[in-house]
């Protein structure tokens, strides 16, 4: 094989360094370990409105195309379904190269929802790929029974997780890095704060006066201006000092990971939820729900502890287990289960995977 042009709606920059990581982080790994040439046409403005959006996704489709004709490749592969997969599939018009699509989730779960046509050209593009990854069993199953993908072309690859970013690091070194006090327990949640995520749940599960020595670190973007009101409103009652960090960059989490006394995932529905494998990677006693990709590596009293989404009170008593000296034994346990089981989904890894796949299509 020559090369790989890959497609993607989203890829970090300077302004921007957690969008998209992800991806990179694959392509990294392609170029450090493979001798496969990968040409990278992505977006990497965040930015919404009608305006903006059809200037960069019409820039992405020229410069896609202009990929297309000048560079030598074998294989497209598109991130996420539309509208990245249909640019990559103008692509494969243009040159009879196969596609690949990778669905990470939120492409099928919600943007091919908001409207019939939206689901019909998403089931369209799905069909016409040569190949399609799902990011997990879930994902997989919704493709094959809901969009009409024949199973036989679907491949269950997730991102998998940079172990050389995402491992132990020495707790008390960490927390002087980012100037936490000691004295203090901490909890930790990453990702965007929309209402999927579930944070209010996380801080309901917070209240009393049992949490007055626990920070919660909210870590992550302020996508929803109302919601993030909401929290501030509820974070106000608390016992239990709460704090909006914002977004950092994709080597800081770990970090933070790494200070943290139990990491949290309340989510009301998670395609795959790389961030809380990638918690497990460092060592962190982890909570998350028992929904999509979750359900595969977060498993109960094994790898961590499952609530059911949307249960303040179920949380709140995983979150007790965990900080509970009493139960260091258990939690230890579960740890070193949870390492073992992130280590099995490394990046290189998954990324072996989807170079058998590139090879079974071209």
């Amino acid at each position: 094989m020559k090369g790989v042009l890959v497609i993607s709606n989203m890829y970090p920059s300077k302004e921007n360094k957690s969008f998209g990581s992800f991806i990179k982080v694959h392509v990294d790994a392609f170029r450090d370990h493979t001798d496969l040439e990968q040409f990278v046409v992505a977006n990497t403005d965040p930015g919404k409105g009608l305006p903006r959006l059809i200037y960069k996704y019409g820039s992405l489709l020229l410069r896609s195309v202009w990929y297309s004709l000048r560079k030598p490749f074998d294989v497209i592969h598109a991130h996420y379904v539309f509208p990245t997969g249909f640019i990559g599939l103008i692509c494969h018009w243009l040159t009879a190269r196969p596609l690949i699509v990778t669905v990470h989730g939120g492409d099928i779960n919600n943007l091919a929802r908001r409207n019939s046509i939206l689901f019909k050209i998403s089931g369209f593009i799905l069909r016409r790929a040569a190949a399609v990854i799902a990011v997990s069993r879930d994902i997989r199953d919704k493709l094959v029974n809901e969009f009409g993908v024949d199973g036989g072309r679907v491949h269950i690859i997730n991102m998998g997780v940079d172990t050389g970013v995402f491992r132990p690091l020495d707790r008390e070194r960490c927390r002087e890095r980012l100037g936490l006090s000691g004295n203090k327990r901490i909890v930790l949640f990453v990702g965007n704060i929309i209402p999927r995520k579930g944070v209010l749940y996380l801080l309901r599960a917070l209240e009393g006066p049992e949490f007055v020595d626990v920070k919660c670190i909210i870590l992550g973007a302020a996508v929803d201006r109302e919601y993030m009101d909401t929290l501030r409103e509820v974070s106000g009652s608390l016992d239990a000092d709460v704090e909006f960090t914002g977004p950092v960059s994709y080597s800081e989490v770990a970090i933070w990971m790494n200070a943290a006394d139990v990491f949290v995932l309340p989510s009301l529905e998670e395609p795959f939820g790389l961030v809380a494998l990638e918690a497990l990677a460092c060592g962190t006693p982890t909570i998350a729900t028992a929904v999509g990709g979750l359900k595969e590596f977060v498993r109960e009293s094994e790898t961590g502890y499952s609530v059911p989404p949307g249960d303040p009170d179920a949380l709140r008593e995983k979150i007790r287990r965990v900080l509970d000296p009493e139960n260091r034994s258990e939690v230890e346990s579960m740890r070193e289960r949870g390492l073992r089981v992130a280590k099995s989904f490394s990046t290189l890894k998954q990324i072996e995977r989807i170079l058998e796949v590139y090879r079974q299509v071209s």
